[in-house]
């Protein structure tokens, strides 16, 4: 999505369709906290439920996961992938980060680092990626030649399952637990 709040209602970080600024307010107030221009588009964004990490994911040119402190508007590292990334999911606690790209990969972070613990190719652009709340388990979806979605351990990057759908796996959720 564009427009993400945390779970506690305290922050609302977005994006408009098209633009590379990121936005992030408080909830008391309609002055942005901060804003951070990309190189390229954002695509997608999420934030943590405590509001204190966020994440954006970049298109064309640029093709990057982001990840923010909540209080800077600097970057704490991003990842370029190969290709735009239209669907990024963060942990409810912060610590890890799904992000699914174009390039025909998932890819699973931890927020202390820039490299990923491991990526998995689908075989089509990944349209949809959901975290549960501790990270524990991902899912995504994928579209045109794979229409498939997938449920990952965070430990490992070779799927618990697949189900082939009949069409384009356009989105994805997970419950909480």
């Amino acid at each position: 999505g564009f427009v993400e709040i945390s779970a506690d209602g305290e922050y609302i970080v977005f994006a408009t369709p098209g633009d590379k600024t990121l936005y992030v307010f408080d909830k008391d107030s309609s002055t942005p906290l901060w804003s951070y221009e990309a190189d390229e588009s954002i695509c997608s964004v999420d934030i943590s439920a405590d509001g204190e990490y966020i994440t954006i994911g970049t298109i064309a040119n640029d093709k990057k996961v982001y990840l923010f402190d909540k209080d800077s508007s600097t970057p704490l590292w991003s990842y370029t992938t190969g290709s735009s990334v239209c669907s990024i999911s963060i942990s409810a606690n912060g610590e890890y980060i799904a992000a699914g790209s174009n390039d025909d990969k998932v890819y699973l972070f931890d927020k202390d680092s820039s490299t990923p613990l491991w990526n998995y190719s689908t075989g089509a652009y990944v349209s949809s990626v959901s975290i549960s709340a501790d990270g524990e388990y991902i899912t995504a979806g994928s579209y045109l030649y794979d229409n498939t979605v997938y449920f990952f351990d965070k430990d490992s990057s070779t799927p618990i399952w697949h189900y082939s759908a009949e069409g384009s796996v356009g989105s994805t959720a997970m419950s909480a637990d």
